[in-house]
């Protein structure tokens, strides 16, 4: 969807195209490893 101005496709249908588990557990671990680097503020 890049570059698209338009998609015809249902929301739900959308939503799922940007969202995967093993990206969900990976964003999850990336900012408790940066916590634990560089604190709540970083």
């Amino acid at each position: 969807l890049i570059g698209a101005d338009i998609a015809t496709i249902p929301f739900k249908v959308l939503k799922q195209m940007v969202r995967h588990p093993l990206t969900d557990i990976g964003i999850t671990r990336f900012l408790e490893d940066y916590k634990k680097a560089f604190g709540e503020k970083g």
